[in-house]
């Protein structure tokens, strides 16, 4: 993995109303959580950070902590990733963040690594995208130097991450031009989502969506 001053983040502070409520982070697949599978992708990072709402109890918050994440509580309440991705870059120690989502229990470290070989002091987001030109938002990298675009984006109360990226020096990548599979990107959403993965692993021991 290459060597650069980057950190790790996971957002956990949405609503999960999509999944009737219930923490996606905290869904199974086998005898592991998504938000375990994640961290044990992200094990190459010094610091992994989990970004969170206040919706949070003080026991789970010791519990999290307890599995080695640096927690950072949203400033801003009910924005979307926008606001996790701000309380994260302002409060992480280093200059770049990999950012992921509790509900993205795919990710490789294969990812992570063709991301930062394309990062440079020049490039504030390098993000994959599709053959049809789609942003992935999440699995990639930002840049501090986002932080005012961030900020005017929130006093215009414009939420959309796909604005943040397009306003930025960023790098897409073309995932289908790799041998990461598109399907490394996917996150779960709904109770249905869920379940048709469920059924998907219990017939595939590789766990490939």
């Amino acid at each position: 993995m290459v060597v650069l001053d980057i950190g790790a983040l996971i957002l956990m502070g949405g609503k999960n109303s999509r999944m009737n409520g219930n923490v996606k982070g905290f869904l199974k697949l086998n005898d592991s959580t998504f938000l375990e599978r994640i961290k044990d992708t992200l094990d190459d990072f010094s610091n992994i950070y989990l970004s969170i709402n206040d919706k949070f109890s003080k026991n789970q918050k010791q519990d999290f902590k307890q599995m080695g994440f640096k927690l950072i509580e949203d400033i801003y309440k009910e924005i979307g990733p926008l606001g996790g991705i701000y309380s994260s870059l302002l409060n992480c120690k280093e200059e770049y963040l990999f950012i992921t989502a509790c509900d993205m229990p795919f990710i490789t470290k294969k990812n992570i690594e063709v991301l930062c070989d394309k990062i440079n002091e020049n490039i504030d987001i390098v993000v994959f995208c599709d053959k049809h030109g789609r942003l992935y938002p999440l699995s990639a990298i930002y840049s501090k130097k986002v932080l005012p675009i961030i900020e005017e984006m929130i006093g215009k109360k414009y939420y959309k991450l796909s604005y943040l990226i397009e306003k930025s020096n960023f790098v897409k990548i073309n995932i289908e031009d790799t041998d990461i599979k598109l399907e490394t990107l996917s996150n779960i959403n709904t109770p249905q989502e869920y379940d048709s993965l469920k059924k998907k692993i219990e017939y595939s021991p590789s766990e490939s969506v």
